[in-house]
């Protein structure tokens, strides 16, 4: 990602992550290169239960256990013209039955590509994945009111 703008680490709010806790599936893997491998094995609706605290907001990303982006996000992604592979994952809390829809997001072409100067996605030392937006991406984001998100400025070239 190159040019004169700057850019920006998508960082969910360390708080809010606290919040919830994500049931995987079983035949769901929660690697995520075993994920991109499996994910056109998988099918295109998925179920997740949650439990939630109360103040629990939902974000518009959240990376804890898998890269889920919601409806607004992926809104952006399009508008950007930025191709991406998705499934539609429903989470439903446990006790209050309450839903909300999130697609699963396939990243493995996000990763290292030199054609898309507004969101990448980036493999940490630590093998997680974070993902970069131009300063373009991140005030769309922000013009759409979004949840649960931070923006913290890239220092090294990226």
């Amino acid at each position: 990602m190159k040019g004169n703008l700057p850019y920006f680490y998508i960082k969910e709010n360390l708080e809010n992550t606290r919040g919830i806790r994500i049931y995987t599936l079983e035949d769901m893997p929660s690697n995520i290169d075993t994920l991109n491998e499996r994910f056109y094995e998988m099918p295109r609706e998925l179920v997740l239960e949650i439990e939630k605290t109360k103040n629990f907001i939902f974000p518009d990303l959240m990376m804890n256990v898998y890269p889920l982006i919601s409806e607004r996000f992926r809104e952006v992604l399009l508008l950007f013209d930025i191709e991406v592979f998705t499934k539609r994952v429903m989470l439903i809390d446990k006790d209050s039955r309450e839903m909300k829809s999130y697609y699963l997001l396939y990243t493995k072409n996000l990763l290292n590509t030199d054609f898309n100067n507004f969101f990448k996605a980036v493999r940490e030392e630590n093998k997680k994945i974070r993902f970069i937006v131009n300063l373009d991406f991140a005030e769309s984001l922000i013009r759409r009111d979004v949840k649960g998100i931070e923006f913290v400025e890239v220092e090294e070239s990226v």
